[in-house]
C-alpha cells in the first residue's frame, strides 16, 4: 500500500489512499464502497488508548460517507498526539485534508485502468 498509494498528511494523521483491485476477473467493473483501515503503534499509548483512537476514527469515517469517493481503500496511520482528539477534533483536521485527499484519490482512480490494461 505504502509503495503504491498516494499519501495525504495532518498534524495527526497519514492518509494513504489506493484503488480497489477487483477480487477476480469475473467481478463487475464497478468499484465498490470505500473501505478504511487503521494503524496505531505502539508509539501512541497504550492499549486503552490505541483501541480508542481506533474507534473515535472508525466512527468519523462511518458519519461521513461521502469522505472519499467509491472504488478506495484508505490507510489512516495515526501519528502522537492523535489519542487526546476526540471525535470534533478528528472531524475538523480531516475536512482541513479533504481537498488533498480528493485529488489524491482523483489520481489514483484515474490511474487505476491503466494498471488494468497492462
Amino acid at each position: 500500500m505504502q509503495a503504491v498509494g498516494q499519501r495525504a498528511s495532518t498534524p495527526h494523521f497519514v492518509m494513504l489512499v489506493a484503488s480497489r483491485e477487483p477480487r477476480d476477473a469475473l467481478a463487475d467493473a464497478r468499484p465498490g464502497c470505500a473501505r478504511v483501515g487503521f494503524v496505531v503503534t505502539k508509539k501512541i499509548g497504550n492499549a486503552v488508548q490505541r483501541n480508542r483512537i481506533k474507534r473515535v476514527c472508525r466512527e468519523c469515517f462511518r458519519l461521513w460517507p461521502d469522505l472519499v469517493p467509491d472504488g478506495i481503500d484508505l490507510v489512516v496511520i495515526a501519528r502522537s498526539g492523535a489519542a487526546e482528539l476526540g471525535l470534533a477534533e478528528v472531524r475538523s483536521e480531516w475536512e482541513r485534508a479533504r481537498p488533498t485527499l480528493l485529488k489524491r484519490c482523483a489520481a489514483v482512480l484515474s490511474a487505476a485502468p491503466e494498471k488494468a490494461q497492462k
